[in-house]
C-alpha cells in the first residue's frame, strides 16, 4: 500500500483535479481524505496494487500540478502471514 500525502492550494479545484489525476490513470484508491487547514488542502491517498518505481512516478507528476505546494510518498510493508 502506498500512501500520498498531497499539500494543495485552497482552491474548489484542486480536490476534483488530484481525484481526475488518479482516474485519468484507471487507478482506484483504497481511501482518499482531504481536510482543510489553515493556508492549504490537505489530500491523503491509499492506493493498493502499485510498484515502487509507479508510485514514486505518479508522486513527481503530482508535484508538477500547478496547485500542489508538497507531495510526500511513504509504503507500508506488507504483513507477514
Amino acid at each position: 500500500m502506498h500512501r500520498f500525502r498531497i499539500d494543495a492550494t485552497p482552491d474548489p479545484g484542486s480536490l476534483p483535479r488530484i481525484a481526475g489525476f488518479f482516474a485519468q490513470r484507471a487507478i482506484v484508491p483504497s481511501t482518499m481524505r482531504m481536510r482543510h487547514l489553515r493556508e492549504h488542502l490537505r489530500v491523503e491517498i491509499a492506493v493498493a496494487g502499485l510498484d515502487p518505481p509507479q508510485a514514486a512516478i505518479l508522486a513527481a507528476k503530482l508535484g508538477e500540478m500547478v496547485m500542489v505546494i508538497e507531495v510526500e510518498l511513504t509504503a507500508e510493508l506488507a504483513a507477514a502471514a
